[in-house]
């Protein structure tokens, strides 16, 4: 009897527990898989094909109806969208998620998973999105002030009232969400406040941070610092290393009398504030959350051109120790050398997403590139709302179109780390990388006649299906595989079909040959340097090839 009786309370607190315990698996996480870092949503990899509404777009439920269709043709799966600390807590303590909700329901219906962003304390350094009770209230919410003493917009940082402020308003939020959309899971990130920093100088001059700035640099920051000693980013170990790595002092005796000890400062106290508002949120809801620098640009000459403090990768060692419950540091990313930036950004402790771009052409080729060669979760342009004549006829939207088919075989792909890609103009053509035992060459496409480029700009990624099989997706690429390995010098194509995958399963169209195969008939010159004069041929169009080589000399 005792027997039966310790089996049904074993069963009883086995059934009981694990709806929780299936909850939390389901809940959007982010997941080590292999070589990648993976957004998992609904159980498995999830890729953000995603677009950025305007900043005031979803203010208004009326306002954002007329896009939700748009976004659907041009191929989104993924929605960003501010959520106004103002709108949300228009009175102290008194919560209105009647916007919220609203916009969960528009998403749902139109199939689209949302990430908010929290525009709270900052957003674009400024703080235009706070309630009216903290505006008005300079006495209890602190403002950032310039060299000259005047006063800014801006809340400081340094301000506890604020930051406990938004804390209660952020964890509030979560609740709410984990109330209303835990089953459902349409939000699948948060964004936490908006390219934070002081614009106008390099760092706070009010009362509170003079003071601050003027006492020992924290000894969680510089321990912190020494366990990440063989991570450092250049710029850390430029300034730190002049003071000999001194671990005790002020800010400008630990790293220099300059504007880096202004802008690690900063760093510091955003990353501090922002943690603890998003340590507020996930104790309410666990989901990934981010935040988002606004970048360097090349006419910038010092902090406070750029807002100085937020995670610009040149203080991304104090962002890392100053703020560990925030899982990505993301660049917004307005500049043409998109490769060089990414690379800043992407670590083996920080995965890649791009939530602020361009759309277009240049949007296309940054996904595949972001995708394809830094396993990046996701891209998203910003003023995806923007009236567009034919949106499923946009570059980007052909873009998504192809990745969406891909996604499967792109996560496992990157999981294994058998997947990278290419970006190429005029500038950079051709380029090449190294994959499954072949050196794979992409140029931009020629005449074979004249020898003239054909296209400015050509994108596109290549998948190693094992053996001598891969698979190629993009756009204006000409690709040629050379073996690396000893043995037989040459590689001719077996087969290259063309085609789609539908519901995950490969659809083989045309076999391409000839014409479509050929871009250099003086064979004689190719075989000298172990080419067949042929190539898989990607062309403007955005589409997807399957490859079969065959070795021969």
């Amino acid at each position: 009897m005792k027997f039966y009786l310790k089996l049904w309370i074993v069963i009883m607190i086995t059934t009981t527990m694990l709806p929780d315990f299936l909850h939390a698996q389901a809940v959007p996480h982010l997941q080590k898989n292999g070589n990648a870092q993976q957004l998992i949503v609904d159980g498995k990899p999830y890729l953000i094909l995603g677009g950025e509404l305007h900043n005031s777009s979803s203010s208004n439920v009326e306002y954002l109806q007329p896009a939700w269709n748009q976004l659907k043709e041009m191929n989104l799966n993924t929605v960003l969208t501010a959520l106004s600390w103002q709108l949300i807590e228009p009175e102290e303590g008194n919560f209105d998620f009647s916007l919220v909700d609203a916009l969960l329901e528009d998403a749902r219906e139109h199939d689209f998973k949302l990430i908010f962003l929290w525009f709270g304390s900052w957003k674009n350094g400024l703080s235009h999105y706070t309630p009216s009770w903290v505006k008005e209230d300079q006495d209890r919410f602190a403002r950032v002030r310039l060299n000259s003493g005047k006063a800014t917009e801006t809340l400081s940082p340094l301000s506890m009232e604020a930051r406990k402020a938004d804390a209660k308003a952020f964890a509030a939020l979560m609740a709410h969400l984990k109330k209303v959309d835990s089953k459902e899971r349409t939000v699948i990130m948060m964004q936490a406040q908006n390219e934070v920093g002081v614009i106008g100088a390099a760092r706070d001059h009010s009362q509170i941070a003079n003071a601050a700035f003027n006492k020992q640099v924290p000894t969680d920051l510089i321990k912190g610092l020494k366990e990440l000693k063989n991570e450092l980013q250049p710029e850390m170990i430029e300034y730190w290393s002049k003071t000999k790595y001194k671990e005790t002092g002020t800010w400008p005796e630990i790293f220099g009398e300059n504007h880096y000890a202004d802008e690690a400062f900063m760093a510091w106290n955003y990353a501090r504030y922002i943690n603890e508002v998003v340590a507020a949120g996930k104790a309410e809801y666990n989901i990934p959350m981010f935040v988002n620098a606004w970048i360097v640009q090349p006419e910038d000459t010092k902090p406070g051109d750029y807002p100085a403090g937020g995670p610009q990768s040149r203080v991304h060692d104090i962002w890392r120790v100053g703020a560990p419950d925030i899982d990505l540091q993301c660049p917004d990313i307005y500049l043409d050398n998109f490769p060089e930036i990414v690379n800043m950004y992407h670590h083996s402790w920080n995965p890649l997403f791009i939530p602020e771009s361009f759309s277009g052409f240049e949007g296309a080729a940054n996904t595949f590139y972001a995708i394809g060669k830094h396993a990046a979760l996701g891209y998203s342009p910003f003023g995806i709302d923007d009236p567009v004549e034919n949106p499923s006829e946009s570059p980007l939207a052909k873009a998504y179109n192809v990745l969406d088919q891909l996604t499967p075989v792109i996560t496992e792909a990157q999981a294994k780390g058998t997947i990278s890609a290419f970006w190429l103009t005029t500038a950079n053509n051709p380029q090449t990388v190294e994959l499954g035992g072949y050196t794979i060459e992409a140029s931009l496409p020629k005449n074979w006649r004249t020898g003239e480029t054909t296209a400015e700009k050509g994108y596109g990624l290549v998948i190693w299906k094992g053996g001598d099989e891969f698979i190629l997706a993009g756009s204006d690429l000409n690709v040629v595989f050379l073996p690396k390995s000893e043995g037989k010098k040459m590689a001719g194509f077996d087969t290259i079909y063309e085609g789609e995958y539908i519901d995950g399963k490969w659809k083989p169209g045309r076999l391409l040959n000839g014409d479509n195969i050929m871009i250099n008939y003086n064979l004689s010159e190719q075989a000298a340097i172990n080419r067949t004069g042929t190539a898989a041929k990607l062309e403007t169009e955005p589409s997807v090839l399957q490859v079969k080589l065959y070795r021969f000399e």
